[in-house]
């Protein structure tokens, strides 16, 4: 299975599977940071959103995505509270992660691409 980016060059879907698999590090990440009530969350939260932003405007399938769409929403909502309590941020992560479980599972071979 194949899927078309904005290029016209399509890509093996499990080049997709493979980024939201690998992204699922990248968002635990956040909770050690939250934790430790580290100084630069915010902008790496930013550089996760800036990361996806790109991904989604590269690969056309994800452009309708409700579960990407609330990948964005969520760490906006994370980025723009600071003052959410670090059990908030860890169900919320965790949340993060099942997003990304889904959205991996799509892009597998049977995966249901919508």
């Amino acid at each position: 299975m194949t899927v078309e980016t904005v290029v016209g060059v399509p890509v093996n879907a499990l080049f997709l599977h493979n980024y939201f698999n690998s992204l699922i590090n990248r968002l635990f990440k956040i909770l050690p940071m939250k934790e430790e009530d580290n100084e630069s969350l915010q902008d790496y939260i930013a550089s996760v959103q800036l990361e996806l932003l790109g991904c989604d405007a590269f690969i056309e399938a994800l452009h309708s995505d409700g579960s990407f769409i609330s990948l964005l929403s969520i760490l906006q909502a994370i980025k723009d509270n600071p003052d959410y309590s670090v059990r908030k941020v860890r169900r919320e992560v965790f949340h993060l992660i099942s997003l990304c479980t889904r959205l991996s599972s799509l892009y597998i071979e049977g995966g249901d691409v919508q």
